[in-house]
């Protein structure tokens, strides 16, 4: 296989290129890259299995880099520095990436991905997901099953139920999709979306909420849905109604 390197910071280039030539005797570094025109030169004269691209470059961001090739036959390891903003759209699209600093396990493990993925067509679907969310503030998130990938609108999500390690995902145009994932892995992505956790069983989109049932502790969403609220979430959530 073969792999090129686009980022900006030398020393990095150095442990990258250290690490995978100590780990992967099957895989040869044939090139780096500092910014957006000299990486996409690099690919094409290149033509790699898959590239090392920082989010940060000297000259703009590394999602530049992919607008020259929209349909990608490379795979990509995403290398990035703290951003919370970055973050979340890896997360959303169900794309891993490698925060800086990083471990050589790190990479090993990242490469080890790469070697082992197969689906093409799934990969370029969380790709295009991932380039939205970077850019749009109309946010996505993959959800995956056995089935389908759906991309999906957070603004059309109304709420999700937690079946032990799976959660199903209710949306305004009526669609039901289970995702094997825990309640608790969408409530620490959504949560600062307006998303609200009112029960161990429900997350709620707030802007979905059309009264509060006070007598009953129930919550009434916009689809006219009844859903229980906890004792233990009931000042909390009064308290992010009043907001809103």
């Amino acid at each position: 296989m073969k792999c090129i390197i686009i980022e900006d910071d030398y020393n990095t280039v150095i442990v990258l290129k250290t690490i995978v030539n100590d780990h992967f005797k099957n895989i040869r570094v044939t090139g780096h890259a500092s910014s957006v025109k000299k990486g996409i030169e690099l690919i094409q004269n290149e033509n790699p299995d898959f590239i090392f691209l920082d989010v940060n470059l000297d000259d703009g961001e590394g999602f530049e880099v992919l607008n020259s090739f929209p349909n990608p036959t490379f795979k990509i390891i995403f290398i990035t520095s703290f951003s919370k903003y970055a973050v979340e759209a890896f997360k959303f699209s169900a794309l891993d990436f490698v925060l800086k600093p990083f471990s050589p396990s790190e990479i090993v493990s990242a490469v080890n991905k790469v070697i082992s993925s197969q689906n093409s067509i799934n990969y370029l679907e969380k790709l295009a997901t991932l380039y939205h969310n970077h850019t749009s503030s109309d946010k996505k998130i993959i959800l995956s099953n056995s089935d389908d990938i759906h991309i999906t609108s957070i603004d059309s999500i109304i709420y999700a139920m937690s079946d032990n390690s799976y959660t199903t995902v209710f949306t305004t145009d009526n669609e039901k999709i289970l995702v094997s994932k825990s309640l608790k892995s969408f409530e620490e992505k959504l949560t600062p979306h307006l998303f609200f956790r009112i029960h161990q069983k429900f997350l709620i989109n707030l802007k979905y909420i059309k009264r509060y049932h006070k007598k009953s502790d129930e919550i009434v969403l916009q689809n006219n849905i009844s859903l229980p609220v906890a004792k233990s979430k009931k000042e909390q959530l009064l308290s992010f109604i009043k907001s809103l």
